[in-house]
């Protein structure tokens, strides 16, 4: 005889959070605007994106930027990250088992291969689970075009696992706040630079470049670094307040070249030039604080 108010594992577990993802050009920031709002400890993805150092890394959705738990420290939030590639049979499970704990709690999680994209897997929600269907329940970029629903073996047999738990521990700190996003710009500064000087590498060469896949990647920068600039307006900085506004001005003109998702003209030589002279301004103002 059952236990009362104890599922059966017959039954197994059904459940569903009622949070959502919030689109964005960076997948991973849309993802953390949900999830924060949903265990009750909002922030504008600006302010998100500026002290978790989203905003100033390349957006490369299988990686993570290096301040990420700092950041949400300074928000009021605890958060626990597991970053693997080819976990094991051991790690998977207890991968599962976190999850669903993490459900029954009401909370959902920020998971690397959920979402889809025109591109390939990207960032998403777990917002549940259903043992019946053997699948998880998502939201992220395209899922409710493509499909709510991520079959648990597809997902178990994903070669890079990364997971974002989080609940709230108290109030931000604006003090903190200010200090891990200046820490998070200044450790960010290397890498942009890095960052656009292969994207005029790769201008310079004889590659051929997918529009639609340029053109978005171009966006989500342009996109990135103008909620930085947003940011910086807020929490005035002697240094930082300045070149994010000129980042801004300066990468959304490189985004007008190619607009998505037509994407311009990526292979037409007098373009890439362009895109090239603007590429060189802007690494060049990062250039400067060095």
């Amino acid at each position: 005889m059952p236990i009362p108010g104890r599922r059966t594992r017959r039954s197994g577990l059904q459940a569903l959070v009622e949070a959502q993802y919030e689109y964005h050009w960076a997948p991973l920031l849309g993802c953390l605007v949900g999830h924060l709002e949903h265990i009750g400890a909002a922030q504008p993805s600006h302010v998100i994106g500026a002290v978790t150092g989203i905003s100033y890394q390349p957006p490369q959705d299988a990686e993570l930027p290096a301040l990420l738990e700092d950041g949400l420290t300074a928000l009021g939030v605890g958060s626990q990250i597991v970053d693997r590639s080819f976990p094991n049979r051991l790690q998977r499970f207890r991968w599962r088992r976190r999850v669903r704990s993490e459900l029954r709690s009401n909370r959902p999680v920020t998971a690397y291969g959920v979402g889809v994209s025109a591109f390939g897997p990207t960032w998403g929600l777990i917002v549940g689970c259903d043992d019946q269907r053997r699948a998880w329940r998502r939201d992220g970029p395209l899922t409710e075009q493509v499909s709510p629903w991520l079959a648990e073996s597809e997902f178990n047999d994903a070669p890079v696992l990364i997971l974002i738990t989080a609940r709230r521990d108290g109030p931000p700190d604006s003090g903190q706040i200010v200090q891990v996003a200046g820490q998070a710009f200044a450790q960010s500064m290397d890498r942009a630079r890095r960052d656009l000087l292969e994207r005029i590498e790769v201008l310079d060469s004889d590659i051929e470049l997918e529009p639609q896949r340029y053109s978005h990647e171009t966006q989500a920068l342009a996109a990135c670094w103008g909620e930085a600039a947003t940011f910086w307006r807020e929490f005035p900085h002697a240094e930082y307040s300045a070149m994010a506004q000129q980042l801004a001005v300066t990468l959304s003109r490189y985004a007008t070249l190619f607009p998505y998702p037509m994407g311009g003209q990526p292979n037409n030589p007098g373009v890439r030039s362009a895109a090239v002279h603007i590429l060189h301004e802007a690494a060049g103002i990062l250039a400067v604080a060095h």
